[in-house]
Formats: C-alpha cells, sequence, structure tokens
C-alpha cells in the first residue's frame, strides 16, 4: 500500500508539474498591414536648418496593428517579464524594402519608428500590437531632403505585395513563447480553413486582404431539405468582412450543432461580433442580377445594381460564382468595391 500511495503521489506531483510549466497558448486572432501618411500614427519629423526647424514633415509609414488572444487558463506576462514582441522579416520582405528606400528600416534592433503592445494578457483576454517603419516622403525639399524621397508607384507596388512576408514572435522573459507567419494570413483567411471550404464547395475561390477590414465569418450553406430529401446541389461559401473585429461569439457544442442542423450550414470560421459590412458567396452554380449594368473588370463581365446604400454584384470565374454585398459610406465607396473586385480577379489568375 505504501509504494501504491508513494506511486501516485509522483503522478499527481509530475501531473501539477507539468501543467505549472506548460507553455501558454495565443491565438492570432487579426493583423492588418499597411503603406499609410498619418500624423496622428506616425508623428512628425522636423526639418532642420542648423539648429532652427524650417518645417515639419509626416513621413509615410509601413503600419502593422495586431490583436492576440490568450487561450490558455493563465495570464501571460507580468510587470517583471513583460510579454514582448518583435516582426521577423523574410529576406524576400527586407530586399524588397532595401531596394525601396535604399536600407533596411525594419531592423528591430534599431527600430526606425516606434511601437507599443500590452505587456501582460490575461487569461482569454485579448492585447494589442503595433508598430511602424518609416519609408520616407513623397516632397521634394530640395537640398534640406533629410528624409529620404518616396520610390515611383511600382516600386512602392512590390512592397504592398510583399508586406505580409515576417514573422511574428512572442517573448517573455527570455523565452520565445508563440510564432506566427503572417504569409498564411495573406488570403484573408487561416489556409487551412480556406482549403477545407474550398473542399467541401468544390471549386476554387479567393478572399481578398482589405486593408481595415477583417473575415469575422466562414461558413457553408447547403441545399434545402424537404420532407427529408435535399433539393438540388447548390451549395454556397459565405464570407462576411467587418471594420471592427470583436470576440468569439460564444455557443455550447449543442447550440452550434442545433444551428447547423436546423438551418443547414456549417460554421468554418467565427463567428466573431462585429457590424457585417460586406457579405461575399461564393456558389457552385452561376448567379445573375436581375436589370444589372454591366462592366468589364480584369476582363471578366460584372453585373452591378445599385439598391440605397448597398452596391451589389455578381461575377463567374471558372467554376465560381461570386455575389458580393457592399455597405457604401464615405469610409467604403463604389470604387473601393470595384477595386476589392479587381484584386480578387487578379488573385484568380
Amino acid at each position: 500500500m505504501k509504494r501504491l500511495f508513494l506511486f501516485s503521489l509522483i503522478m499527481v506531483m509530475s501531473f501539477m508539474t507539468a501543467a505549472c510549466t506548460s507553455k501558454p497558448t495565443v491565438e492570432l486572432v487579426h493583423v492588418s498591414a499597411e503603406i499609410v501618411t498619418d500624423k496622428s500614427l506616425s508623428g512628425q519629423t522636423g526639418i532642420m536648418d542648423g539648429n532652427k526647424v524650417m518645417k515639419y514633415v509626416t513621413p509615410t509609414v509601413l503600419s502593422y496593428k495586431i490583436l492576440v488572444k490568450n487561450t490558455s487558463n493563465q495570464k501571460i506576462g507580468d510587470s517583471k517579464k513583460p510579454v514582448r514582441f518583435k516582426l521577423a522579416p523574410s529576406d524576400d520582405l527586407i530586399s524588397v524594402v532595401t531596394e525601396t528606400v535604399g536600407s533596411n528600416v525594419l531592423d528591430f534592433e534599431k527600430m526606425n519608428g516606434g511601437y507599443t503592445g500590452d505587456g501582460e494578457i490575461l487569461s482569454n483576454g485579448t492585447a494589442e500590437y503595433s508598430l511602424f517603419y518609416e519609408l520616407g516622403t513623397d516632397e521634394d525639399l530640395g537640398s534640406y531632403q533629410q528624409i529620404p524621397l518616396l520610390p515611383s508607384k511600382e516600386k512602392m507596388d512590390e512592397l504592398q505585395n510583399k508586406k505580409f512576408d515576417a514573422v511574428l514572435i512572442l517573448i517573455v522573459g527570455e523565452e520565445e513563447i508563440a510564432h506566427f507567419d503572417l504569409r498564411t494570413y495573406a488570403n484573408g483567411l487561416p489556409p487551412e480553413i480556406h482549403q477545407k471550404v474550398e473542399k467541401e464547395l468544390g471549386t476554387e475561390f479567393v478572399v481578398p486582404v482589405l486593408d481595415h477590414f477583417q473575415v469575422k465569418l466562414a461558413e457553408m450553406m447547403y441545399p434545402p431539405l424537404v420532407n427529408n430529401e435535399v433539393i438540388g446541389d447548390r451549395r454556397v461559401a459565405v464570407i462576411v468582412y467587418t471594420d471592427q473585429k470583436g470576440p468569439l461569439i460564444e455557443l455550447t457544442h449543442e447550440e452550434k450543432e442545433q444551428l447547423e442542423k436546423k438551418q443547414r450550414r456549417k460554421f468554418y470560421y467565427g463567428e466573431y461580433e462585429g457590424k457585417p459590412l460586406i457579405r461575399m458567396e461564393i456558389s457552385n452554380e452561376k448567379n445573375s442580377l436581375f436589370d444589372a449594368k454591366v462592366q468589364q473588370i480584369e476582363g471578366v463581365e460584372v453585373e452591378e445594381v445599385e439598391s440605397g446604400n448597398y452596391g451589389v454584384y455578381a461575377f463567374q470565374v471558372d467554376r465560381s460564382s461570386y455575389f458580393i454585398v457592399f455597405q457604401i459610406s464615405d469610409r467604403f465607396t463604389d470604387k473601393d468595391a470595384v477595386e476589392f473586385i479587381r484584386r480578387l480577379l487578379t488573385n484568380h489568375k
């Protein structure tokens, strides 16, 4: 009995030790990257003439905003060992930046820019991290050019296309607790989710990355069931964007199962809180709009109907049929909707 008790005690102590030393788990909820000229974000740089400030210039910056969630049951970080973070750019991104602005401004040790972040993340809580790197200015200051001039639009577009080529690293004390490859978020959805939905739909589709917007929901909708018989084979993948992605709307397993069964749908991502601003449906059957205008975008016929504050578009690419509803406002215009579709079609090729 003594041996059995001693063995049990050792097992319990081993379990407790493992639980105490287990690595905290962190989820990357959202990341955005954009090239902007915004005084409220970067401040201004004084252009000096000797000891006198001649004028102030707002630099153009590459800005990242990141939201992570602590999915463990313990707090991460404290005043003695705060959570720190760094961005490790790929060799390709460093090369593009160096060619674009003349030097590697992404060197995190020199930090030609600024960053902010939360030092601790509560259990099931979220933390925000942001950083920016100064790229230069489009103002020609002549002999006072103390900030590099930005290159051509073509060069800046190269940087725009490579901005997610980096790894986010979270650190507590001397330990790296999480690595996130930002390239996996360049399609708007985590790639494993995207692949599952494509397989279920039976056709490929594109979920564009959109500055200031995040995907809040990805789901599949299935053909209706009438008298226990499935009617047709129309399947629809639904992707919904918001500009303020909140926490996950929690459902119990039973609630989720009942909702999916009753409404003939299956959740793959989310749903997260946030006002739906763009709803994109991709179907395996062709959509068409009544009394629509038709325009050519990237060689594809796109139907368009305006309805109040909404723009509705439909088009076909290979076997994927798109139906997209945009909420139009001062922040997101008809031109932005067309640019969204253009980006989608470009990535389809």
